[in-house]
């Protein structure tokens, strides 16, 4: 492949940059930034888009950038996510090189655990949940700028360098703070980042036949069990996880409601309760036809992130006496 990856900066544009130049495919990044192999632009700004297309003459794009509320509100309010992929369509369209464009959405175009009949029926959780529905609405008004496409929804996606709106949980579970809320297992269809690196390697260089016009889940499989995630780490820190009884845990997420309600920040809320105890599965069968299964297992996953999180924080630890 002759890759350019949009939002290349980013958790999952920076691995997946990374593991296409291992394979030995030619790559270019594209983000605000700029930096090492990336070109510096804008979704916002169409000329921008436009002079990296025609600088690196891709055959495939990856388009990962997008406005997300992970850190507080978006300073475009998500515009990123529709305006922007409508410019990129419009690129895309009237490029020469390009051949195929791997559409980046998000589960969030549904609220979790809502049962979808299709792939264009929707319920988004949030403003970045519509902005995403709407991303796809585009490609498929556009029939992806007339190029092969594929639209592809994330999950959550853990691993070495995961953000730190997701780290939380981790380090909760480090300082001993974490608790199974009843003994239920909790499913997740969640993503390593090194095995959905690896199956956007492989959406770049599938038969057209196997993914045009589709739209895939990319996730880990099978699916985690979040008490035996959690049990992992906790393990691997040298803690242990205590069991609370479900009306006790809705207790504490009350009161962290009524902690967050006065400006305060609270580490259990209603809100964060449920999200742990709702299942989510997505069927992984379309990506496994084209990637294969997963070849990092959980334990390894966890091991790997485990270890990169007590390095870090013990190099940041270090640089601070």
């Amino acid at each position: 492949m002759r890759a350019l990856i949009t939002g290349s900066r980013g958790f999952v544009g920076a691995a997946l940059m990374q593991r296409l130049i291992d394979q030995g495919h030619e790559v270019s990044g594209f983000s605000r930034t700029g930096g090492d192999r990336t070109l510096t632009g804008d979704l916002l700004d169409p000329a921008s888009i436009r002079a990296a297309i025609d600088a690196f003459r891709p055959d495939v794009i990856y388009n990962l950038a997008a406005e997300t509320d992970l850190k507080g509100p978006p300073r475009n309010g998500y515009a990123a996510n529709t305006t922007g992929v409508s410019h990129l369509l419009e690129a895309v369209q009237a490029s020469p090189s390009v051949q195929r464009v791997v559409w980046m959405s998000s589960q969030l175009v549904n609220r979790p655990g809502r049962a979808v009949i299709s792939d264009t029926d929707f319920d988004p959780e949030g403003g970045y949940g519509a902005s995403k529905a709407e991303g796809e609405r585009l490609v498929r008004a556009a029939d992806g700028g007339g190029k092969t496409w594929v639209i592809v929804r994330s999950t959550t996606i853990w691993g070495p360098g995961m953000s730190e709106h997701y780290l939380g949980v981790v380090r909760l579970i480090r300082r001993g703070l974490y608790f199974h809320a009843g003994r239920a297992p909790r499913m997740k269809s969640y993503s390593y980042i090194d095995t959905l690196a690896a199956q956007l390697e492989a959406l770049g260089t599938a038969p057209e036949t196997a993914i045009a016009g589709r739209m895939m889940y990319l996730a880990d499989s099978p699916p985690i069990d979040l008490r035996l995630w959690s049990d992992a780490f906790a393990a691997r820190f040298g803690r242990r996880i205590h069991t609370l009884p479900e009306p006790v845990a809705r207790l504490l997420g009350a009161a962290g409601d009524l902690i967050a309600a006065v400006g305060l920040r609270s580490p259990l809320t209603s809100r964060r309760l449920d999200n742990m105890m709702t299942d989510y599965l997505y069927d992984t069968a379309p990506i496994e036809a084209v990637a294969g299964p997963p070849t990092i297992s959980m334990q390894e996953g966890v091991r790997r992130t485990a270890d990169w999180l007590i390095a870090r924080d013990a190099s940041v630890e270090t640089s601070f006496r």
